[in-house]
């Protein structure tokens, strides 16, 4: 193959990986009804199909292992401790993310790592799940809220993150609200 051809190949191959990580969020809502263990996720692209979240073992109804997949990417969330709600860890084949809560026993404010990124993401009010906002505006704004109050099944995103954050630690602050804003029923 001649050494132009590779090398457009490469940047185009390249191209495409880099499109999947910038991928912009809109929402994501329950699939049925009013059971929290299986989400679609929702892009802004309208080209790209829904994304899930979901629980890995649904039938089991242990709220500790999740998967997620969204245009191609597949990823798991796993506690990384039993008996310890306050530690998880987002695995995507690409990037692992480290999820932990800045305070023992506070499940309203998170620190998100992940290579040099470090994110906070917390709740706007102590006693409210409704709205969630990342607290460190160095990589932009990403802010998750109920469609209506008092119903945590429709989620709406403004994701205005810059496109170079992975969409591992976005779906790291879609799973922390589907897990510390719902029932788990």
């Amino acid at each position: 193959m001649p050494f132009r051809l590779s090398l457009f190949l490469y940047f185009i191959f390249c191209s495409g990986l880099d499109s999947v990580s910038a991928q912009e969020l809109t929402g994501f809502a329950v699939e049925y009804g009013d059971t929290f263990k299986e989400w679609k996720v929702i892009p802004a692209d309208v080209d790209i199909n829904l994304g899930e979240l979901n629980l890995s073992w649904p039938h089991k109804l242990e709220w500790n292992d999740w998967e997620y997949q969204l245009d191609g990417r597949v990823g798991n969330i796993r506690q990384k401790w039993i008996n310890r709600p306050d530690e998880w860890e987002l695995i995507d084949g690409e990037y692992v993310v480290s999820i932990k809560n800045q305070w023992r026993g506070d499940l309203t404010i998170w620190k998100i790592k992940c290579d040099d990124y470090t994110l906070r993401f917390e709740s706007k009010y102590s006693n409210l799940t409704e709205e969630w906002t990342l607290a460190t505006d160095k990589y932009g704004a990403f802010d998750i809220f109920t469609e209506y109050e008092g119903d945590p099944r429709d989620w709406i995103i403004e994701d205005n993150l810059d496109e170079d954050v992975p969409l591992a630690l976005k779906m790291a602050m879609v799973f922390l609200v589907t897990h510390y804003s719902v029932p788990h029923r």
